[in-house]
């Protein structure tokens, strides 16, 4: 472990020491057609300390190192004023000194789409490493006037909130992530048009993996002189969602708030309505110079209002494919970001599970060595009731995760 995590750091500080002061590579040149790459790389080192507590001391380490990276090579064409196509290479290694870190924090967390076609391809697994390729991206853009057209493998974003998300239906990124450079790629066909007076239509079909999953939803968005509204609605996996939100902007504040109403198709008419909790999520964004404040609170329709019932909840079909994340009930956020200086960035973010109670505090310092290069220094630390190994408990879900220290190291082209 501590050999690969040399030779990490040394990649990492070629990487960056080789960064090209362009933000993309021109591979091809011309009037009606064009190549370019991009892309980056991420590379993170760790210290874990678990919070599974273990009486017999002999199955749970004091610490556990980590290792992950990413990769991604972001290859576009340009043919004419109409049509573009993009392919993404993304490339991930994992390697830890223990199966218990797993990847629940960190680069890797997000939970990838469900696909009919699998484009990746295990490379290494052997002991605690992986390194896996895949095909995130393959997709053709049609630009049609008022109508662009997108089919293929592609990134799509729904929604206004930061910390709890409830209408990114399409492949929502863990709150736990810390690659937020690219989304994974779901295979979709999105269509988007203008209908004039402000008003955007979004249409979208999304595999999912299976026939009967197979997703379809359409947002309309107002934007107004007061702010922007949008309502949706689909079916995404055996879910009728209905969606809508609303944000404004008041002097230095940016107040939103949205919502998700879940109805299970495959419900009995006999035995219940089919009617799900919502999911809500009001929150509120201040500026001041280079100080940013983001305050969220949260109603999580899918989650558990007792512990005992958080892993019957984990193993729930929603947190299986990653439409949700959070297991309790109520969540309250804090976020802030200061640019200390030119080159130097603080952030920092509670999130606190309320009827837990338990907390997961994260902060991170990061430092541009250019425009196309950083290193950042950070930690994940749980707050609350450690679960127990024997007997098995888990009284708190923030609380679960421990300590994690890492420094990453990221290179763009």
């Amino acid at each position: 472990m501590r050999t690969s995590a040399v030779l990490s750091l040394g990649a990492a500080a070629l990487l960056l020491a080789a960064a090209p002061a362009t933000a993309a590579v021109p591979l091809a040149e011309g009037e009606r057609f064009e190549l370019t790459l991009g892309g980056y790389a991420r590379l993170l080192n760790g210290l874990q300390l678990p919070a599974l507590e273990d009486p017999t001391g002999a199955l749970v380490p004091d610490a556990i190192g980590l290792d992950s990276s990413i990769a991604r090579l972001e290859w576009k064409a340009r043919f004419g004023d109409a049509v573009t196509v993009e392919l993404h290479n993304r490339f991930a290694w994992q390697l830890s000194s223990s199966a218990l870190a797993g990847d629940a924090l960190g680069l890797g967390a997000t939970r990838p789409p469900d696909r009919t076609v699998d484009l990746s391809t295990v490379l290494v697994s052997e002991g605690g490493a992986r390194l896996e390729h895949d095909l995130d991206r393959a997709v053709v853009r049609l630009f049609l006037g008022d109508l662009d057209l997108a089919l293929g493998r592609q990134a799509i974003t729904w929604g206004t909130s930061n910390l709890f998300t409830v209408a990114d239906v399409w492949a929502a990124f863990s709150p736990f992530e810390l690659d937020t450079s690219q989304k994974r790629g779901i295979d979709a066909v999105r269509a988007l048009t203008t209908l004039g007076d402000g008003l955007e239509l979004d249409v979208v079909v999304a595999d999912r993996g299976r026939l009967e999953d197979l997703s379809a939803g359409a947002r309309l968005t107002w934007y107004a002189d007061f702010g922007d509204v949008y309502v949706a609605g689909g079916k995404v996996w055996d879910l009728a969602l209905l969606m809508g939100g609303l944000s404004t902007e008041v002097d230095a504040f940016k107040l939103r708030g949205e919502a998700s109403l879940p109805y299970r198709l495959d419900a009995d008419p006999g035995q219940d309505s089919g009617l799900l909790a919502p999911r809500v999520t009001l929150g509120a964004d201040w500026f001041h110079g280079d100080l940013v404040l983001t305050a969220e609170g949260h109603l999580n329709g899918a989650g558990a209002d007792d512990p005992a019932d958080y892993v019957a909840t984990a193993s729930d079909e929603r947190h299986l494919r990653g439409e949700v994340y959070l297991l309790g009930r109520w969540y309250a956020g804090l976020a802030a970001s200061y640019q200390l200086t030119e080159l130097l960035t603080a952030s920092s973010a509670v999130l606190a599970n309320v009827g837990d109670p338990s907390a997961l505090a994260t902060w991170s310092l990061r430092y541009s060595l250019s425009e196309e290069a950083e290193v950042s220094l950070g930690g994940f630390h749980g707050v609350g009731a450690a679960p127990t190994l024997v007997p098995p408990t888990l009284d708190s879900e923030l609380g679960a995760y421990g300590h994690l220290v890492w420094l990453q190291m990221a290179a763009f082209f």
